[in-house]
Order: C-alpha cells, then sequence, then structure tokens
C-alpha cells in the first residue's frame, strides 16, 4: 500500500470596496494570512474584504476552518495597521478554536 499525501492548500479571495488593491497591498496580506497556519494548520478559504470609508481603513475577513468559521473586522486610520490588527484578532480566534477542538 502507498500512502498518498494530501496537500491542503489554504485559498485566498481579496476583494477592495472603494479601494484598489494593488500588488504590494496583495503581497502584504498573502504574506500575513500564510502565517495564520501557524496557529491553526486546517484553514480551508479565507474571504478578506479591504474597504475604505471616509478616514477608516477597514480590513475584515472570514475563515472557513476545520470544525466551523471565523470572522474578525478592524478599522484603523492605516490599512497595513488594520490588516496587522485583523491578522491578531484572527489568531487569538484561531487559538481558541485549536483548544476547543482538542476539549472534544
Amino acid at each position: 500500500m502507498t500512502s498518498i499525501e494530501k496537500e491542503d492548500i489554504m485559498q485566498l479571495n481579496i476583494t477592495g470596496h472603494h479601494i484598489v488593491i494593488t500588488d504590494p497591498l496583495r503581497e502584504f496580506v498573502n504574506a500575513k494570512f500564510a502565517k495564520l497556519e501557524q496557529y491553526f494548520d486546517r484553514i480551508n478559504q479565507v474571504y478578506v474584504v479591504l474597504s475604505v470609508e471616509k478616514v477608516q481603513q477597514i480590513a475584515e475577513a472570514t475563515l472557513h476552518v476545520n470544525g466551523g468559521e471565523l470572522h474578525a473586522t478592524s478599522e484603523k486610520e492605516d490599512m497595513y495597521a488594520a490588516i496587522d490588527c485583523l491578522i491578531d484578532k484572527l489568531a487569538r480566534q484561531l487559538n481558541k478554536h485549536k483548544d476547543k477542538l482538542k476539549q472534544h
């Protein structure tokens, strides 16, 4: 019998609302979300929406993970800071989710 390795690849969808998603911004988001896999390696899909409303830069994301769905939103005056804050929130949620799965 041979074992077949299944490679789980996180699908990342980035959408802009009243903002153009530039290559540097896309690369920043990709790099940040790739780091989330160190907290929980079974992230299936990620939907990221970056938007601008007046002076507020808003970053929100929905993660489809094994055992549930996580959502977080962050508002800052700088988009990169909003994304950093969003990643921090999602990392905390992923740790809680992982702990919850271990308890069952």
